[in-house]
């Protein structure tokens, strides 16, 4: 083959790259993952963890450590999925939440029962009610492999020229059971929204990059384990924005090179990240790491200050928790809040222009807000009180 020839089988190949690029962020929000939009997941998960809930069952709140099941009807399976609540816990307080999404070839129990149960006692020791998808089965979504972590876009290109209908339609599904889980345990139990944090192993780091990407407004703090299947481009960065991340990675993995390009590239572009290697392989470096995990979303929760509104000397904290009803109307509900007063709420649009304002009263940590038609898509609310400037993002679905 001459230069020239094969200059132009290069420049042929990365024209096919480009175009496979093109095409599926034209249909994706992240051209690595389904063709699923976000806010209208997390619109049927809620009515579903609705629909589900039965304050009357005596597994409701429950606490300890749990093996339950739902009826996932799309997928037309009851669906596993492992809950620990702190046997501490007084049954009312807001408790912090860490899901773990397992890797390959696991179901959700394999990583909770590893090392003589260590994740568990760990989430226990640190007060974190503690839950795990199946994610039915797919890989969350995300069709990235070790063959395409982060810096191949030329071998991510390749798995996404091989998506089926079969292969979209369980990747979908596994998405649906991630979110549907996290909603049914938001639905039951008191958490604290501003303290919500995603993790996992392999193809469950996979799962967390892309699930923390896509549906950012759920999480305070992303830790992916030994698994940097993301890319530069297509990928929701920008939601990530200053959401702190904790990357673990094992000086024995093939993974390795690619977890120390991303770690290089995303302190060079600002990123809030925390890195960390250990001496082991795929597996082993999981028992190492996790006491660290666990301290990250400790120092998650320590150090969660956003910036004064210049407008105002009120402290500003993070906290509320934001959702939209299909009777056009804002729940809103507030980390705490003493004594009868209003709110005053401000709807910005992801551009930043004001769609909505007004001052509602507050009734028992919650603000309601009734008549508001907002488009489809992401929003930021400010809410001002007496005592507190907080905000928080929101979806609204179709």
């Amino acid at each position: 083959m001459t230069r020239i020839s094969f200059l132009l089988v290069i420049v042929v190949f990365a024209g096919v790259i480009d175009s496979a690029y093109a095409q599926a962020e034209a249909s994706r929000p992240i051209w690595f993952g389904t063709t699923l939009k976000a806010p209208e997941v997390m619109s049927a998960s809620q009515q579903l963890a609705q629909s589900l809930a039965n304050p009357s069952s005596p597994q409701w709140r429950a606490k300890g450590d749990q093996k339950r099941t739902y009826r996932f009807a799309e997928a037309n399976r009851d669906e596993p999925y492992r809950i620990c609540v702190p046997s501490t816990w007084d049954g009312t307080s807001k408790l912090p939440l860490v899901m773990y999404l397992h890797g390959a070839g696991s179901n959700e129990s394999t990583y909770l029962d590893m090392n003589n149960k260590q994740m568990v006692n760990l989430a226990a020791q640190h007060g974190y009610l503690l839950v795990s998808p199946i994610g039915d089965q797919g890989a969350y979504g995300n069709f990235l492999r070790l063959t395409a972590p982060f810096g191949d876009s030329a071998g991510a290109a390749g798995l996404m020229a091989q998506v089926t209908t079969a292969s979209e339609r369980t990747n979908e599904l596994s998405e649906k059971d991630v979110i549907n889980v996290l909603e049914i345990i938001l639905n039951e139990y008191p958490i604290d929204r501003s303290s919500v944090f995603l993790s996992g192993h392999s193809m469950g780091s996979g799962g967390t990059w892309y699930i923390g990407g896509k549906y950012s407004p759920y999480w305070a703090g992303l830790a992916p384990m030994s698994g940097p299947f993301v890319q530069e481009s297509g990928y929701p960065w920008d939601t990530v924005g200053k959401m702190p991340v904790f990357i673990t990675e094992g000086t024995q993995t093939p993974s390795l090179d690619a977890s120390r390009l991303l770690r290089d590239w995303m302190k060079k572009n600002g990123y809030n990240l925390k890195y960390k290697e250990v001496n082991a392989d795929h597996g082993g470096m999981i028992s190492l790491t996790l006491p660290d995990v666990f301290n990250f979303f400790d120092s998650c929760r320590n150090n969660s200050v956003s910036a004064k509104p210049a407008a105002s000397s009120a402290p500003y904290i993070a906290g509320p928790f934001v959702q939209y009803l299909s009777t056009h109307s804002l729940r809103i509900t507030l980390p705490s809040h003493s004594g009868p007063a209003n709110a005053d709420v401000t709807i910005l649009d992801i551009a930043g222009k004001r769609q909505f304002a007004g001052v509602f009263p507050i009734s028992a940590c919650e603000v309601n807000v009734n008549g508001i038609v907002l488009p489809t898509g992401v929003y930021h609310a400010r809410i001002r009180t007496a005592g507190s400037n907080m905000c928080a993002a929101f979806m609204v679905a179709k």
